[in-house]
């Protein structure tokens, strides 16, 4: 690992290739100006833009402007030297010459520090499609002569196995897999972080999370919102599997089921990473439950209506917008722990967490109407970045029976200057100080494509209908039927339910308790109706 110049002194020069698409001007240039506002990137930068679309520094200012966090009161002086060190360039990806001015105009940069190591980071904020030729044409035409050169790719990968084999042979013949960060920022660097130290420092944990104490495990992103036109053409394409299960989904099972690295290096955390994902068995179609969402007719918003009935999909499309995948684990550490992937757009509520659910406690006489209730632990990362366990106490007053509370550790709010970075600039930063310790390897890469790939084909060429939910709901009750059948439990209080059916359903399959996000808060008496004291 090559950390980043501690003294100021080498020359960075970071190419963000596809400049005018949606992830730049959203995403990597608003993360860019954090951590130049906030003096983190090195002194001696460059940041080039390169695109097919003729950009204008002047111009494209204006462009990403509504996605700065800009504070017009103390920034403007700041923001316009944060421009300066902004170079356009135009130039077609497919077209060798236009990669040869590019590292011309970089040379042209690097030769004011000519004493100095020069090194070089290419960002590809591109379509898929382009990944293989504009690869070949850095590593042959604007690889840096005195330095390191690292390439950033971002999600979609490929599209399965076969077409990930011959892209990933392209990656490793043009560069070492030291250079190559394959890059997923919806990851939370600061969550993982605290799992782990959960996990491997403390005796509790350390002893539990195995398949003697472990009923299931549930990993979900739930967006509430519908698929957006910005994002039709490639969810359309890519579907609800390849956009969140295939990548930091799956990445964060493989953290969480690996052993202890032997060693404290970043290497050895991720062949661990791929051992675990190599004992993880490939999905069949029984094993998967998809969905898409319908107009539940009770909406008065017309964005809010059915994947198909959006003017900007196929009427005839069949693509996925919700997957519950149950995987399975062949280990001594997780056999029988059934590990549950649940994705999907226009749902009840906008969640990102993981779920690691203990089994019940063996002959428990207290309060019996509540005795297969289960303890959770609960890794957080979206809306809030938390983790807390979910735990029974007992109930103030006489009697002798049992409520829900949490032992909750935020991870996001421990006072000032505690939050840190976000999820983006925080990846960003690692590619300059050369961890990889978040970013996935080829070979890891390529078990995650042989886990999925047999069911993307099937969906694929036989187009099965997937099942219809209300726009709003929790999903296909179906899936929660699967769920369940696997081994995990659903509580009323987990999630509010919209669907008459699936609310009956999960009544009559769980125990009503007081969920997590209401167990903190503490029990009030209005002062208005304490009753008087006796004379």
């Amino acid at each position: 690992m090559h950390p980043m110049d501690p003294h100021n002194e080498a020359a960075y020069s970071l190419v963000i290739l596809g400049a005018s698409g949606a992830v730049a001007r959203q995403k990597l240039f608003p993360a860019l100006w954090t951590l130049f506002r906030d003096n983190r990137l090195p002194q001696n930068l460059r940041i080039f833009t390169f695109c097919r679309s003729p950009l204008q520094t002047k111009v494209f200012r204006l462009q990403v402007l509504p996605y700065m966090s800009l504070d017009r009161s103390k920034d403007p002086d700041k923001y316009n030297r944060f421009w300066k060190t902004v170079v356009c360039v135009q130039g077609e990806y497919d077209k060798p010459d236009h990669f040869v001015s590019l590292a011309a105009k970089i040379l042209e940069f690097e030769a004011q520090h000519s004493q100095s190591p020069a090194n070089r980071i290419f960002y590809f904020a591109l379509p898929l499609v382009v990944f293989d030729i504009v690869a070949l044409n850095i590593s042959r035409k604007c690889g840096s002569p005195k330095g390191w050169t690292r390439i950033v790719l971002e999600k979609p990968f490929a599209r399965d196995d076969l077409t990930y084999k011959s892209f990933q042979n392209t990656l490793c013949t043009c560069f070492k897999e030291s250079q190559i960060y394959l890059m997923d920022h919806m990851l939370s660097k600061r969550v993982l972080q605290n799992f782990m130290a959960l996990r491997y420092a403390n005796y509790l944990w350390a002893a539990t999370l195995n398949n003697q104490h472990v009923a299931a495990v549930m990993i979900s992103v739930k967006c509430e919102h519908p698929v957006r036109a910005s994002r039709a053409e490639y969810f359309n394409q890519f579907g609800i599997i390849r956009d969140l299960m295939t990548n930091h989904m799956i990445q964060m099972l493989a953290m969480l089921v690996m052993d202890q690295p032997y060693g404290d290096k970043i290497e050895d955390l991720r062949s661990e990473r791929l051992t675990a994902l190599r004992q993880v068995l490939t999905l069949s179609m029984s094993d998967i439950i998809i969905g898409q969402y319908r107009n539940n007719r009770r909406e008065e918003d017309p964005a809010k209506c059915g994947y198909t009935e959006h003017s900007y999909i196929p009427k005839d499309s069949f693509q996925p917008t919700f997957a519950l995948a149950v995987l399975n684990i062949n280990n001594r550490r997780w056999t029988g722990v059934p590990f549950i992937l649940r994705a999907g757009k226009a749902l009840n509520d906008s969640k990102s967490e993981v779920r690691i659910q203990y089994k019940p406690v063996a002959n428990c006489d207290i309060h019996d109407d509540s005795a297969e209730a289960r303890n959770e632990l609960v890794i957080r990362w979206h809306p809030t970045e938390e983790v807390f366990m979910r735990v029974r106490l007992k109930r103030p007053g006489e009697e002798m029976s049992l409520r829900e509370t949490e032992l909750n550790l935020r991870v996001d709010d421990r006072g000032p200057g505690s939050r840190g970075l976000d999820r983006y600039a925080s990846s960003i930063m690692d590619v300059f100080n050369g961890d990889q310790t978040y970013f996935m390897r080829t070979d890891e890469q390529c078990e995650i494509w042989r886990i999925f790939s047999p069911i993307l084909t099937t969906i694929e060429e036989d187009r099965p209908r997937p099942l219809s939910y209300d726009f709003g709901s929790r999903g296909p009750p179906q899936a929660y039927q699967f769920a369940t059948q696997a081994g995990f439990a659903f509580f009323a209080s987990d999630e509010w339910h919209e669907s008459e059916e699936t609310l009956a359903y999960t009544l009559k399959k769980s125990r009503i308790l007081i969920g997590p996000h209401t167990a903190l808060k503490p029990e009030r008496v209005n002062k208005a109706k304490k009753s008087l004291p006796k004379v």
